[in-house]
Formats: structure tokens, sequence, C-alpha cells
């Protein structure tokens, strides 16, 4: 069972640090500092309204070897699947595995080890405001105030994006967990993407992630900014598991539904000295596929080594943009922008590109002629036209 998040109210709540969030992005970087001897001495609390005991959600990322959290990985995949209306491509990913984590393990793992550190006050309650002065950090919640030398937030300063010269779509998603009582799925093969569904101007796919013969997680993701109905999403998902699984027989024995901004927006010009944006709200989410798990640990363990050796944090942002955030641009800009249906660039670099050369990509870890190789897949002239659109910005 997760544990209780609730305020351990104390008559100084004054902390070194403050961590605004306890989902993927806080929790890491709270799980780091918990494991590091140099914060052992450091007061840190985490704020969030929400108790962390529901598995909201599903994290999915590639990996080399083991990583931090492998003792939780609830399925790892050697092959994934990938399904257009032109191709039927399964492969494998070595020298990578694809791997899941389900939320409510994440929470139940790291939040008792942090509980455990002792220097740690999680806090479970509603943030009102972040304001800073010259020496100090005051967070405002329904209760009362705390402050902090450094604040860690992990959700954007500015709710709306105004336009720009950024590119704004949202990710919205939602998916199933289904049993079925005669074995249906092969659990050695993870569905990556399945674009046979019908599209409707934008840019929608199903992934199966099975965990056994008879259970699976069963997803549809869209690309848009205008969010269905929840009946939609559902038949979408029905529709689905009845005609391409060929299964009649189901219970759902689980639902999440999210909703991940993919822009090129630069959240990190809301940092300012004592207040400093992690995960999402520091624009960590890799704006092109929405992938943002394996993006969050990287960043937080170089937040830690700028934290240790006094750099500037901004240094913790490095190997998470650079040029990648103009290929992201573009990849957008042609998909969103340009009439380059989403599942064409998609059936092309999968036709073209092995998985491992396309994870390496989207893991920023491409030399620059591998690059060429990459954008060389789909289209040539609309993503010509969009990459001087976007630099012309």
């Amino acid at each position: 069972m997760v544990l209780s998040c609730s305020i351990e109210m104390k008559s100084d709540m004054h902390f070194d640090y403050i961590i605004l969030g306890s989902g993927a992005a806080g929790l890491s970087l709270a799980y780091r500092m918990a494991s590091d001897s140099f914060f052992d001495d450091k007061t840190i609390a985490i704020i969030d309204q929400d108790a962390k005991d529901k598995n909201d959600r599903t994290w999915c990322y590639w990996e080399i070897g083991e990583g931090y959290f492998d003792k939780i990985v609830k399925k790892k995949w050697d092959e994934i699947q990938f399904y257009s209306k032109s191709l039927d491509k399964r492969q494998s990913v070595n020298p990578y595995q694809y791997k899941m984590i389900s939320g409510i393990d994440f929470y139940n793992h790291t939040i008792p080890f942090i509980d455990k550190a002792g220097n740690f006050t999680f806090i479970r309650d509603r943030i009102i405001s972040v304001n800073e002065a010259e020496d100090i950090v005051t967070v405002q919640t329904d209760s009362r105030e705390f402050t902090a030398g450094l604040v860690l937030k992990s959700y954007p300063s500015s709710p709306k994006i105004d336009p720009g010269d950024h590119i704004y779509v949202d990710q919205h998603f939602k998916g199933y967990v289904i049993e079925t009582e005669q074995p249906v799925f092969d659990p050695s093969c993870a569905t990556f993407m399945d674009f046979r569904i019908e599209q409707k101007n934008d840019i929608r796919f199903l992934y199966v992630l099975p965990e056994s013969e008879t259970k699976a997680l069963v997803e549809v993701a869209l690309f848009s900014n205008s969010l269905l109905t929840q009946g939609d999403y559902n038949a979408i998902l029905t529709d689905y598991i009845e005609e391409y699984l060929q299964i009649s027989s189901y219970k759902i024995v689980e639902e999440e539904f999210g909703i991940i901004p993919m822009t090129t927006y630069d959240f990190s010009r809301h940092n300012t000295k004592r207040v400093f944006h992690i995960g999402t709200g520091g624009g960590i989410v890799k704006s092109s596929s929405g992938f943002a798990f394996k993006r969050i640990q990287q960043h937080s363990d170089q937040l830690i080594h700028c934290i240790k050796n006094d750099e500037e944090l901004s240094k913790s942002y490095e190997g998470l943009h650079g040029r990648y955030v103009l290929y992201d641009k573009v990849m957008l800009h042609a998909m969103l922008e340009n009439g380059v249906a989403g599942e064409d660039v998609f059936t092309s670099l999968f036709q073209k590109k092995s998985a491992p050369q396309i994870f390496k990509f989207l893991d920023h870890d491409t030399s620059f002629i591998e690059e060429i190789g990459i954008f060389r897949a789909p289209p040539m002239l609309p993503f010509t036209k969009s990459f001087f659109s976007v630099i012309g910005r």
C-alpha cells in the first residue's frame, strides 16, 4: 500500500529544498536525493495534493541494460511490432529492451524509500502560489506557507502557451487493461504503434502491451488539440479490440486517461534564481513523440550533479535539447501544419530504419551522419518546406 502523504506539522516550515509535484519527475529526483549522502543533512519537502494511491498511469521506455527502476518493471520486451495500412513489421530492439512500469508500483517503491531517509516531509495540500524574493521562495498552500532556498517545480508556470515561435499539440490517450479467459496475446512482443484505424484528420494509433497471454494494456493515443468524449475513446478501444485483436469476450480490469503537452515552447524561460522547473514543467517531454520517463531520469541525474557541484542548474538540460529542438520543430510542423500524415511519416521510418536506430535518434545519441539518414526516410519535399518554415520564424 502506498504511503499516506499527509502534512507533518512543525514549528519551522522552512526547508532547504521544496519539490512541487510527486509524479515521475518529483519522485525520481527525490529518490536520488534520498540515495545520496550529500543530502543527508538537508531538509526536503514534497508537496502534492494527490495521495498517489491509485494506478493512474503507465510509463514505457527503452533502455540498454539495467536502470534505476528495474526492480519494479512490470514487463520487458525484446521485440516490437509496427502496423500501418501498408506495413506489418516485427523486429528486435536489441541492444535495447522496451520496458513498462505502472504508476502504482512506482509510487509504492519510491515514496516509502524516500520517507525512510528521515529528512523528507510529505505534504498533501493544494498549491496556491509560488513567490520568490531575493534569498527565499515562499510556497502558499491551502493550509499554510512554506519556504525554501530552492524550489523544484514539476508543473508549468504558464498554464496557457501563447502563440509564437513554437508549435503546440496535445497527446491525449485512454487505455484499458483487459483480461481474457483464453490465451490471445503474444507476451514476447509489444505493439509499439498501430495506425490501421481511421485517422479522421488527426494522428491516431493504438499500442498493445501484453503482460501475459491473457492480459494486456490496450491504449489509443491521439495527437490533436481537440479532446474527444470518454464515449468516443471507449468506442475506438472496443472497436479495435474486436476488429483488429479479434477478441469478443474480455474483462476490463483497469482504465487510464491522460494528456501530455507536445510543444517546442521553451519552458526553461520561466526558471529563476531559486525556482527551477523539472519534468513537464521543465520541457523534458520529447516534443515530437511525448516520451518522457527516460528523459526525466537523465535530467534528474544531471540536476543532482549540478546541485552537488554548485553548477548552474541550466547545465542539467545538456543532451536533452540542442539541435534536436530544431528536429522536433520540423517534425511537428510537417505533420501538424504542412499536411504530412503521421501514418506516412512513421511508416517510412519503420520501413527504412530499424527500431534500434529510431530509439537511438529519439534518445539524442545519434551522430549528424546518422541523423541525415533518419531525415531521408520520410517524404523529403514537405519536410524541406517545414525546415525552411521553422528556421524563418
